[in-house]
């Protein structure tokens, strides 16, 4: 089943990329070794010159996407946050990402293993924040949890070598976040800091498919330069992961 994002998205999340740890690179030289001769793995990413138009790299199916280079990348979890939480094992261990450049814009493609489908079909978020809604408005299936993924990358090139934290920015080091949920669609997001996060009231154009245990999705960028950082987030719905609680990667550099 192919889902296709459609703005305006609001989100609640308070803090989307929050309790992120840097990871020990020893994980993803194991993955490396493992991988295919097409995969690459370490600290840098290279994206491709497209020949097709954006509009066909949207499809995460295209065969297009063949052409272009795989990086398996480790996926870390976030330790829990509380104590009530449900225990969070390591049942994704990597996203497989691609990157191409179209017609001015960065398009992601990702790849992972997931057991189960969790996605619905729900109400759209009120396009006013929760602060300036007149009345509450009552929420259903509060214990049901959607497979959602992100990209993040400061918004200005990192300066002295120093990148921002991983936990959503640093103040004077702002952060920009492409969030895709399988339920709610497209989001652009900022932070400057973690419980920072903040909706812009932008989409992108993105869609997803699940089949036989694996999603793949597809996400047009802005053309994101050349040596700015990367890091990318997985929330699998069915271990109940939201906001701080996910997979996460560490910063990347984009060749």
């Amino acid at each position: 089943m192919r889902k296709t994002c459609t703005p305006p998205f609001t989100t609640f999340l308070a803090a989307l990329f929050a309790m992120s740890f840097v990871a020990s690179t020893s994980a993803q030289q194991k993955l490396a070794k493992a991988a295919t001769p097409d995969d690459r793995s370490g600290l840098s990413l290279s994206s491709a010159d497209a020949t097709t138009p954006a509009q066909t790299l949207l499809n995460p199916l295209a065969g297009e996407w063949t052409k272009i280079p795989s990086h398996r990348i480790a996926l870390n979890r976030t330790p829990p946050l509380y104590d009530t939480e449900a225990p969070a094992a390591l049942e994704i261990l990597y996203v497989d990402v691609r990157l191409a450049r179209a017609e001015g814009k960065l398009i992601v493609q990702m790849i992972w293993r997931d057991a189960t489908q969790d996605t619905a079909q729900i109400a759209k978020m009120p396009g006013t924040p929760t602060e300036g809604r007149p009345h509450k408005e009552l929420t259903e299936a509060t214990d049901r949890f959607f497979d959602s993924a992100a990209v993040m990358h400061p918004q200005r090139p990192p300066t002295g070598g120093v990148w921002p934290s991983l936990q959503m920015g640093d103040t004077g080091q702002p952060v920009t976040i492409y969030f895709w949920n399988s339920a709610r669609g497209a989001a652009r997001m900022e932070a400057e800091g973690r419980g920072t996060t903040k909706r812009t009231g932008e989409s992108f154009p993105c869609q997803a498919t699940y089949h036989d245990g694996t999603w793949n999705l597809a996400m047009v960028l802005d053309n994101i330069p050349s040596g700015m950082p990367l890091a990318f987030a997985i929330w699998n719905g069915s271990q109940q992961d939201r906001d701080g609680r996910k997979y996460f990667t560490t910063w990347l550099k984009l060749e």
